[in-house]
């Protein structure tokens, strides 16, 4: 009898413990990236930036919650990816987030007033967790999820838990990403592909 109520209170010790972790790093995550969006919506409003510099100035904001190199490789595909070079590798991510710049620095100035509500966190895996948000305007509302991943390996100036992934109104911009680059390559070579994206169009 003894035994089995110490498996017990040991199985309900676990729970509450892991869970306890559980929540721990879904709120810190929760926490940070409220942090950072307020940062960056103070520079979206700061009109006295050019659009340009804006931008750059947001990168460089969340570029530690972002895992752009992971970002670029699922978009790509593992087998093209990993047919590159290290240098070729740094250069299509480099690409990569200039082309994210370039789209969204079109956007930059049609925002007015929305605000960023974080709905839901959850951690589906051990090293996976995912952020429900919804950006709110004054008459609509846009749902946007944020799946992240834990870094097996500390990366100089990142976040342990990166974003890989962002799904607007159930549409990821991974998928959306690697069906454009695949429609490329299906005719044309990696290079060409980068020469797309290092000239603003693909």
């Amino acid at each position: 009898m003894f035994y089995r109520r110490f498996k017990l209170f040991m199985g309900l010790f676990l729970v509450l413990v892991l869970g306890g972790e559980l929540l721990a790093d879904t709120k810190g995550i929760s926490e940070r990236f409220m942090t950072k969006a307020d940062a960056v919506v103070a520079v979206v409003k700061n009109k006295s930036l050019a659009t340009d510099a804006r931008m750059d100035k947001i990168i460089q904001t969340i570029d530690p919650l972002f895992d752009f190199r992971l970002m670029a490789r699922l978009s790509l595909g593992k087998k093209r990816w990993n047919a590159l070079g290290e240098a070729k590798q740094k250069e299509f991510t480099d690409l990569y987030v200039k082309r994210m710049k370039s789209s969204y620095s079109q956007k930059i100035d049609a925002y007015t007033d929305e605000k960023i509500v974080v709905r839901e966190s959850k951690q589906p895996k051990k090293n996976r967790v995912v952020l429900v948000t919804d950006l709110v305007g004054s008459d609509d509302k846009t749902e946007v999820v944020y799946k992240y991943h834990k870094s097996k390996g500390k990366q100089e100036g990142k976040d342990e838990w990166l974003i890989y992934d962002a799904v607007i109104s159930g549409v990821s911009i991974i998928t959306t990403d690697k069906s454009q680059f695949k429609e490329v390559l299906r005719e044309n070579s990696i290079d060409v592909l980068m020469d797309k994206m290092r000239n603003g169009k693909k």
